[in-house]
């Protein structure tokens, strides 16, 4: 069996918060493109999901990590840096990348629904129907 978790080859993101986030006036142009690439790259790793590390939990080489970004060592640092004060991005003890606020990234299906749920959830309350046309028929 092979350790690690199986990688994924997509991540969904948050339209609202890579546009409108704070990314916006923490990071230049630049290190918001190694942001959104160090998401999807925390997805590739083996590691716990949202974690940028190996199988064994311990951090890439930061040069490494700049070559599969395609961006500069310097940027990159600045990047990690940046997002570490802002409380986005933690550098634990081996040096494994963990991106805080990774489930707020991940904008699933089940969260686009959920509006819609809850309003189903109003319609079929019994009560709404007293006193209306067909009141007689609902069960209660």
């Amino acid at each position: 069996m092979a350790r690690g978790r199986k990688p994924r080859t997509w991540v969904k993101i948050d339209c609202n918060g890579i546009l409108r986030g704070s990314i916006n006036w923490v990071l230049d142009l630049d290190e918001q493109a190694i942001w959104v690439k160090m998401i999807a790259y925390s997805e590739v790793c083996g590691g716990k999901s949202g974690n940028i590390e190996d199988n064994d939990g311990n951090g890439l080489p930061r040069e490494f990590l700049a070559h599969e970004l395609h961006c500069p060592l310097e940027k990159m640092e600045s990047t990690i840096e940046k997002m570490v004060k802002n409380g986005s991005l933690s550098v634990n003890g081996t040096g494994s990348i963990c991106l805080l606020h990774f489930n707020d990234y991940q904008f699933t299906e089940y969260d686009r629904q959920k509006p819609y749920r809850q309003a189903k959830k109003d319609r079929t309350d019994p009560s709404v129907y007293k006193g209306q046309k067909y009141d007689h028929m609902v069960k209660r």
